[in-house]
């Protein structure tokens, strides 16, 4: 058996220059390290796990002691200092406190992860050795692979992904409704909140915000332990829960491949994963601004199904149309459906949206969901919402994405 050595973690110190800025973008575009965050003061630095603190020698918290105790909990420190200091002042400050290395302000990011990488090289093969070990007390059970979007295969359940065209329309309450209704027919599923602007899965549900997507990544990247223990069983109602980032900032802290990681191995073992994501796919980088939104952009393209929901009226149509429009080429393989939600009731007026959204978008089907007063009273309360017109809708969709199916897949 291979065993790959993982990726070493990274914590940088908030900083005025541009060092840690650039690395982090670099990172996130090209891999070779995973930005667990920034830190701003001791205690946020002694808190971490990490391989690599990266600090400046103008960083106000800096002392021997802080150096002493990361040092002993076995981190390594990699200083940064101004190359223009023609002095040395501040590579020497650096090397007096007793940092692992130092280096300039202004070096390439490729040169800056290859000390890294070197730092943090017998820290990654401890930890490779912690991971054969467990591997190998498990019995060595290999993964099952990954599937396309779109595509049926016996090795892993399907993916659903719950998306808004659009803010405040109501997509969280279906996502939560829909993995419940997958539930009650008998199927293994797991309800996951990968929404970078606004998570609320378990502020909705009155849920504890940890363990929560980010520690199920650490989880599964380190080898500690089986990842679906980290996911919050709900024993009235079956389905299990995985919470989103409590700050949204944090998202940026996250690679996509790893998020869409932890989406495989949890299908891997369950029938169904929903995954609730936001509204916001562009894509800054093509157009010279930071990365952002790539969670949203690689749970859609894993998915064998996408809900998309919008608003009951000419505007929420449009707006369902421009965002599938928006993600034409991510969604590719996968089976659409929309969702017309807080419908009030007029057939002619749900003709009308029916025939313009099967017109400019061609999904798989199109349900209306009707406004009920059991799901504001639900959301104030904390609670699932009760039997109605709106779980009567939403369980139709549930019907109309295929699940029986893979429910005999063994």
């Amino acid at each position: 058996m291979v065993l790959n050595v993982r990726e070493p973690v990274v914590v940088l110190a908030h900083s005025p220059r541009q060092w840690a800025q650039r690395l982090h973008f670099f990172l996130m575009d090209h891999g070779g390290a995973i930005v667990r965050g920034y830190v701003m003061s001791p205690e946020d630095a002694l808190s971490e796990s990490y391989d690599v603190l990266l600090v400046d020698d103008i960083t106000s918290f800096l002392t021997r002691r802080l150096i002493e105790h990361v040092q002993s909990q076995g981190s390594r420190i990699l200083g940064v200092y101004d190359a223009d200091d023609v002095r040395g002042a501040g590579k020497q400050r650096l090397l007096d406190l007793g940092v692992d290395d130092a280096i300039t302000a202004d070096v390439d990011p490729i040169e800056l992860l290859e000390v890294v990488t070197r730092l943090a090289k017998p820290l990654l093969a401890a930890s490779t050795d912690v991971s054969r070990s467990s591997l190998e007390t498990r019995g060595n059970a290999p993964r099952r692979p990954a599937v396309g979007a779109g595509q049926s295969h016996s090795s892993r359940g399907q993916i659903v992904a719950v998306a808004a065209a659009s803010g405040g329309v109501g997509a969280t309450e279906i996502a939560i409704e829909l993995a419940s209704s997958v539930r009650r027919r008998g199927l293994a599923t797991a309800l996951l909140d990968v929404d970078e602007q606004t998570p609320s899965v378990v502020q909705r549900l009155g849920l504890p915000q940890h363990p929560n997507i980010r520690t199920a990544v650490d989880s599964l990247q380190h080898g500690r332990g089986d990842t679906t223990k980290m996911l919050i069983a709900m024993p009235q109602w079956g389905v299990e829960i995985l919470g989103g980032l409590p700050n949204p900032r944090d998202w940026s802290e996250l690679r996509p491949g790893d998020v869409g990681d932890l989406i495989e191995e949890l299908a891997s073992t369950r029938d169904c994963v929903v995954a609730n994501v936001g509204s916001r796919v562009d894509d800054l980088p093509g157009h010279g601004g930071p990365p952002r939104f790539g969670v949203t952009r690689a749970a859609l393209a894993m998915a064998d199904d996408t809900v998309v929901v919008g608003d009951s009226s000419p505007v929420g149509a449009r707006r369902i149309i421009d965002w599938l429009a928006d993600t034409v080429e991510l969604l590719k393989g996968s089976r659409i459906h929309v969702v017309v939600n807080r419908h009030p009731g007029s057939r002619f007026a749900a003709g009308e949206l029916e025939t313009e959204l099967r017109e400019a978008t061609s999904p798989r089907s199109v349900t209306f969901v009707p406004l009920d007063r059991r799901v504001p009273r639900a959301s104030w309360s904390g609670h699932r919402v009760t039997r109605g017109p709106f779980t009567k809708a939403v369980d139709g969709l549930a019907g109309r994405l295929a699940l029986e199916q893979r429910a005999t897949v063994a």
